[in-house]
């Protein structure tokens, strides 16, 4: 960014990232995930990915705020699409799209670039609580993005869908038992959503994967891949997800407790 406020703003998110690095906050939880994740790296370099990790997210957060006060045509600029043409011949048809998209890189940053090229988007998402995260769903909202609850909203999904809409569902969250499908994710298994598959199977709507790539002069590069083939596409953007982590292993929320729901035990 070349406005001198928007870079001190991003400085001091990054700042902000590496503060709670060193204060601790969640940090061995994402300690072992990477420890789970990348066995054979040596401890100064998973620490080294971590505090990276962090100061990724503390950058997007100061991002947000950055990307409210930008114009449509700077925004353009700031935010790329590597296979836009994917998404757009999705739709050709009139269908609805459902992408699968991950806390990966500003995810946050991504919604608003869709809604800023007129695409009529909503995405399934948990509850939040606390006064941080009530200004990041105000920010959600000024940006265009819609939002139904996790919970109870399948009906809805499927209307939009039906209309013609775009619905994004995150599939990196850690699900409780009875509500996820157990996936490999780096060599374990994974309690995972099955919700993107299942509604673009009862749709018949296209389903793509996105995940937005910093680049080193700061911009965002969204990879779109796809479409993937349900209901086989649970799997397939599964495995699209680990490749993007594993090539980009700073973008990802490792202080999620990416495997805390276990498999059954076998009798």
């Amino acid at each position: 960014m070349k406005r001198p406020w928007a870079r001190m703003l991003l400085a001091l998110g990054a700042a902000l990232g590496s503060l709670a690095w060193a204060l601790g906050l969640r940090r061995k939880v994402a300690l072992a995930g990477l420890q789970r994740a990348f066995p054979q790296r040596s401890e100064p370099e998973r620490r080294a990915l971590g505090r990276a990790a962090y100061r990724q997210l503390g950058r997007s957060l100061a991002e947000i705020a950055v990307a409210r006060r930008l114009p449509d045509a700077e925004l353009e600029g700031l935010v790329r699409f590597d296979g836009w043409d994917r998404y757009q011949a999705a739709r050709a048809p009139g269908r609805g799209v459902v992408v699968a998209v991950a806390h990966f890189g500003n995810w946050e940053l991504l919604a608003r670039a869709c809604a800023r090229r007129g695409v009529p988007l909503t995405a399934i998402t948990r509850r939040l609580r606390g006064a941080l995260n009530r200004l990041l769903l105000d920010a959600r909202r000024q940006g265009g993005l819609r939002e139904l609850p996790d919970k109870g909203s399948t009906r809805a999904a499927l209307q939009l869908l039906r209309r013609g809409e775009t619905l994004a569902i995150v599939v990196d969250q850690n699900m409780r038992p009875g509500r996820g499908i157990f996936v490999d994710f780096f060599g374990a298994k994974a309690c995972t959503t099955p919700a993107a598959a299942v509604l673009a199977l009862r749709s018949g709507a296209p389903l793509l994967a996105a995940f937005p790539v910093r680049e080193p002069d700061g911009t965002h590069r969204v990879l779109v891949e796809g479409p993937f083939t349900p209901p086989a596409g649970a799997r397939g953007h599964a495995a699209v997800k680990e490749r993007a982590v594993r090539s980009h292993p700073d973008h990802w929320l490792w202080p999620h407790r990416r495997w805390k729901t276990r498999p059954p035990c076998p009798a």
